[in-house]
């Protein structure tokens, strides 16, 4: 026995299928089954019944499961504590964002890992929420900067910025001008949002994502991408909501849009990093929120307290 056999043994326990267990470990299907096979020789008894369509675990299988949950996870403990004896740089470091932070925060965490850790590989990963807090949980990343209300309850979050929420119109729009705007005054039948949450309150007050609303546009958008929104706004009577972030940065370059602050409350959305409750890179995120306090990016208020 050993942990590959117990990580065989949770991902066909998780999916139910020797098949999907197996791509998930990265290995065949047949060097999975045969090596299950030989471990319930070993154990005397089977951890699995096969049925048609799918695999369940026996009554033993249930406990033996529970079991190989805390010996991988005090494994995980025991590589997490050598990590933080090593040198910090010498392990390389993940960080998730989402769709609608990296586009402008690329840079900005470029110079600041140069500055604090100029020899450490870092990887920066673009994704939804709640894929990243997956990654986050499965080691996949050391940290996600997601909104505290997209966090979960298992994960540890530490703030790191507020920022505020626009509306943003284009360049002469009948709205621009607005010194601030209510949610429930934006124009249903002109308004395009993503599918998924910026992690502000007041979105549950912005107008829904309804066809019929915009039935009379004689061009309408439907997009996966928030810059294909914002582009599309340039030249239109749509408007969607940006961050403070992403306003500074298409201020920067140039973009024909005006961005209408949102009345409180709920305008506010508290920014911080998402990581597992004992992390061994804590220091580091130490260090980067000192980092962002001292110098933040345009735009948002620094919230870390160390």
């Amino acid at each position: 026995m050993n942990f590959r056999d117990l990580e065989y043994v949770l991902a066909i326990a998780k999916h139910g299928q020797f098949s999907q267990a197996a791509v998930a470990c990265n290995v065949s299907q047949p060097a999975m089954s045969n090596q299950v096979k030989k471990l319930e020789q070993e154990l005397g008894t089977d951890l699995f019944l096969r049925l048609n369509n799918e695999v369940r675990p026996t009554a033993c299988g249930d406990r033996v499961i529970a079991i190989a949950q805390r010996i991988l996870k005090d494994a995980q403990t025991i590589r997490d504590t050598a990590t933080q004896f090593r040198d910090p740089e010498a392990v390389p470091f993940h960080v998730g964002m989402t769709p609608t932070l990296a586009p402008y925060l690329t840079q900005y965490f470029s110079e600041l890992f140069s500055t604090l850790f100029p020899n450490m590989r870092v990887t920066m990963v673009e994704d939804l929420p709640q894929n990243m807090l997956r990654m986050v949980e499965d080691h996949t990343l050391d940290v996600a900067l997601v909104a505290k209300v997209n966090t979960a309850a298992t994960l540890d979050f530490t703030s790191i910025w507020t920022e505020p929420l626009f509306l943003a119109v284009r360049e002469g729009h009948p709205l621009c001008h607005l010194p601030s705007i209510a949610p429930e005054d934006v124009p249903a039948h002109d308004f395009i949002r993503l599918p998924h949450s910026f992690g502000y309150d007041l979105e549950d007050r912005l107008p829904k994502s309804d066809p019929v609303h915009r039935v009379g546009k004689r061009f309408d958008l439907s997009a996966l991408r928030f810059e294909t929104i914002c582009r599309h706004i340039c030249h239109s009577d749509d408007c969607t909501i940006v961050s403070a972030l992403a306003a500074e940065q298409f201020r920067r370059d140039r973009w024909p849009l005006c961005f209408v602050p949102f009345d409180a409350p709920g305008n506010l959305r508290n920014l911080g990093a998402v990581t597992r409750p004992g992390c061994p890179r804590r220091p580091l995120l130490d260090r980067i929120g000192t980092y962002i306090n001292a110098t933040p990016p345009v735009g948002v208020t620094p919230t870390f307290s160390g």
